[in-house]
């Protein structure tokens, strides 16, 4: 799977060149403003079905804040997102449906510290998905067996490690059967010696044809796992292409700038 760079003249040539994949994930013209701070400066995006998109750049250069676009976290100040072909920024969007589509890990892991791990993963899908308490169990022990973590779906959180807790994190969000897998910087809280149990996760999702988008600082596993690989500068997309060729042959200045600072 390939992509093609981003177009000077076309911003909306982010998207890949697979002409067959259905998309999975349309962003056009997407600002984001927080008073006078304009944080997404007419972003365009197309992710495939099955792409995995990792999106590099600066501290406050939009990552996150695209995200949180894309899961309706925060909305938009101009610009459309489409889930699937569907207008999910139009007026009377039912946000709650949107997000048993759109799956979100973040840095923190935001576990509930009095329920156990079995009824962490359990919780979205009754309340949500209004799933009976047997159902939901069984749909979440499918997930924490998945992820290795069946033995401990009786442990509180406190009781984990960081890197199983973040799995945790990605257990609950796939539990809900998602379309698409957004990643804040997953791993970005976790001791060194715990990244790679997290790594290995999203790695085998992506391998499973998962859907995922993924803001990171690990830059090896965006060469080794990504399709693609947007770099974002001052609220926009400033390059854009194929994983490999994108991280050892930038084509702007500054990509490799930030590329020389953080390898």
């Amino acid at each position: 799977m390939t992509g093609t760079p981003l177009s000077e003249k076309d911003p909306r040539a982010a998207g890949t060149s697979r002409k067959s994949a259905a998309v999975a994930v349309a962003v056009r013209d997407l600002h984001k403003r927080y008073g006078e701070v304009e944080v997404l400066r007419g972003v365009n995006l197309d992710v495939e079905q099955g792409e995995t998109v990792c999106v590099i750049g600066r501290s406050g250069s939009g990552k996150s804040t695209l995200l949180k676009c894309t899961n309706l976290l925060e909305p938009p100040t101009a610009g459309e997102i489409r889930l699937g072909g569907d207008l999910i920024t139009g007026p009377g969007v039912d946000v709650d449906a949107v997000r048993t589509r759109v799956g979100m890990v973040f840095q923190h892991f935001n576990l509930f510290p009095h329920l156990n791990v079995l009824h962490n993963v359990t919780v979205a899908l009754r309340k949500v998905r209004g799933m009976g308490r047997e159902a939901a169990e069984t749909a979440a022990m499918a997930q924490l067996e998945r992820l290795g973590l069946a033995r401990l779906a009786h442990s509180r959180p406190s009781q984990l490690s960081g890197g199983q807790q973040q799995r945790v994190a990605i257990a609950r969000a796939l539990a809900m059967e998602p379309e698409v897998m957004l990643f804040d910087e997953a791993t970005s809280a976790l001791d060194p010696e715990l990244v790679k149990d997290v790594l290995d996760v999203m790695r085998l999702l992506a391998e499973s044809g998962m859907t995922m988008i993924a803001v990171t600082h690990e830059i090896g596993f965006a060469r080794e796992v990504a399709d693609r690989v947007i770099f974002m500068d001052e609220g926009r997309i400033a390059e854009s292409g194929p994983a490999r060729r994108t991280l050892e042959h930038p084509e702007t200045a500054r990509l490799r700038e930030f590329l020389a600072r953080v390898l």
